[in-house]
């Protein structure tokens, strides 16, 4: 075997333990890894990108959440947090889309300035992890997880 084919061998089984590190350290703290699958947050993310989550309490405007919506998980940006009935509400938008998503108006309808629906605090699985607001992603390992989603 070639030093070159060995060092990427040795390279790619460094990645896999790595994740594999990081998914436990992070699952033990109420987080995990998500694949972002869509366009919604180009150029910033993009499909196959595997994201680390935490659980945050305090999930502020700027902060790109995953959160479910019906049967679907989706990862975008909040761009708005009110509160009702004493719980947060977020307005959420994709970097790439024009409008933001359409919400949960039962739970959280829409406030006086701001025509739009939030979504719950209780529907958030967590916060993307960013370092100087760029948020920590492996590139293309997500894809396996999509691949096998189907």
């Amino acid at each position: 075997m070639s030093r070159a084919k060995l060092s990427q061998e040795i390279v790619s089984i460094a990645m896999i333990i790595g994740i594999v590190i990081i998914y436990i350290i992070f699952r033990f703290q109420g987080g995990g890894l998500a694949a972002v699958d869509g366009k919604s947050m180009e150029p910033l993310l993009h499909t196959g990108d595997l994201v680390v989550i935490i659980k945050k309490k305090d999930v502020r405007e700027g902060d790109i959440i995953v959160f479910k919506s019906g049967d679907r998980y989706i990862i975008h940006r909040v761009i708005y947090v009110y509160e009702n009935h004493g719980y947060k509400c977020y307005v959420t938008k994709g970097d790439n889309n024009i409008s933001p998503d359409s919400g949960d108006p039962r739970r959280c309808p829409p406030v006086y300035g701001f025509n739009i629906a939030g979504y719950p605090e209780d529907v958030v699985l967590g916060v993307v992890v960013s370092i100087r607001g760029a948020p920590v992603k492996v590139p293309y390992i997500g894809g396996v997880t999509l691949l096998v989603r189907g």
